[in-house]
């Protein structure tokens, strides 16, 4: 009765017929990183692309403190540069990774009765270029 989760599946896109079969949600990660370890060797930003085109739920991570999370949203960037929708890779780093981690009953969402964290920014939030121009937590402005 254990909910099981996968955790970075690097090179999961070699066994992704299987990935897929097996129904289990993927926390993909790190992007932003070389092949400096054996596990790896075969990485490709195409990753969570193919995987999400396949039905796999995935959420993309940065591996914290490996590499920091402020560039949660730069890794998203970069699987969208590699194919995959604005929208999706959105939801891969907010209410996919909720639902993966059980909390989506709080946060992930901007839904009536949860958590009220946003931030307002000065263009898409993928945008590199972007700036946050204001972040409310718990529906207080606090910047």
């Amino acid at each position: 009765d254990l909910d099981a989760v996968l955790i970075h599946c690097t090179e999961g896109y070699l066994i992704i017929d299987r990935l897929a079969q097996a129904g289990l949600p993927i926390t993909l990660g790190p992007l932003l990183s070389d092949r400096s370890k054996p596990e790896l060797a075969n990485m490709t930003l195409e990753n969570p692309v193919l995987l999400q085109k396949a039905g796999v739920k995935i959420a993309i991570c940065t591996d914290h403190p490996e590499i920091p999370v402020q560039y949660l949203p730069l890794c998203a960037a970069m699987a969208v540069r590699a194919g995959m929708d604005e929208e999706d890779a959105l939801l891969a780093i907010t209410l996919n990774a909720a639902q993966i981690c059980g909390v989506d009953r709080r946060v992930g969402s901007l839904t009536p009765g949860k958590d009220a964290d946003i931030i307002v920014s000065t263009g898409h939030p993928l945008d590199w270029k972007n700036r946050i121009s204001a972040v409310f937590i718990d529906g207080k402005r606090v910047r």
